[in-house]
């Protein structure tokens, strides 16, 4: 059965398709905000359904190193935030051994990607490895010329006492948040513990196509 948010989406999706190509059919044609190709077909990358055995059947896209197994080449590593040894135990992202490490107060960005116009979600894995606070997730929206056009701070942080195991991370959605001129997002990631270390690894970021 559809539910209220997906009828919305449907009703909703050809009057933001119409502003969007009558704003920026340039942009539109570079293939890095939507159009009707890539909600048809996401263009960003390859899919897969990496959440799948967690209930989860919709097809994702890695970001870019999103398992950090080539070091941190794209992600962007503030004071405290280091590459460790250790990967989330299902290797949905492939083979791997290294995952992000987040001490008390540390942020990380992740590489930036592209991203469809219309509603992408966002998950990764998590660990709270002994922390005793939460773990914020930020979506930033950036246009063109790398400017920064907006924040989604999401509701609800990542709460330790949810991964004190290897966990997929929420399902995180902008809800039609992405600003029109978007072309491309980062994910923050922040440690709110006083102690104890957070570890992330494999982050997918799922088209809004996959869900319509």
């Amino acid at each position: 059965m559809a539910t209220a948010a997906s009828s919305f989406k449907r009703l909703f999706a050809p009057v933001v398709l119409a502003v969007a190509f009558a704003a920026s059919a340039s942009a539109a044609n570079a293939g890095l905000i939507s159009g009707v190709g890539n909600l048809a077909l996401p263009t960003c990358a390859a899919t897969s359904q990496p959440f799948g055995q967690f209930g989860d059947s919709s097809s994702y896209y890695a970001v870019p190193n999103n398992g950090l197994e080539d070091g941190s080449a794209g992600w962007t590593l503030g004071a405290g935030a280091s590459i460790g040894s250790g990967n989330e135990p299902w290797y949905v992202g492939g083979p791997g051994s290294h995952s992000l490490v987040l001490a008390p107060g540390a942020t990380a960005y992740s590489p930036a990607s592209c991203i469809n116009l219309l509603d992408p979600h966002v998950r990764a894995f998590a660990w709270s490895n002994g922390a005793d606070g939460a773990l914020s997730i930020q979506v930033l929206f950036y246009g063109l010329t790398g400017n920064l056009l907006g924040v989604l701070n999401v509701a609800g942080q990542q709460q330790p006492g949810d991964y004190s195991t290897w966990q997929p991370t929420g399902d995180i959605s902008s809800v039609l948040a992405v600003p029109l001129a978007t072309t491309s997002f980062r994910v923050r990631f922040t440690s709110l513990a006083a102690r104890g270390t957070w570890r992330v690894d494999d982050l997918f970021v799922d088209p809004w196509a996959s869900r319509v």
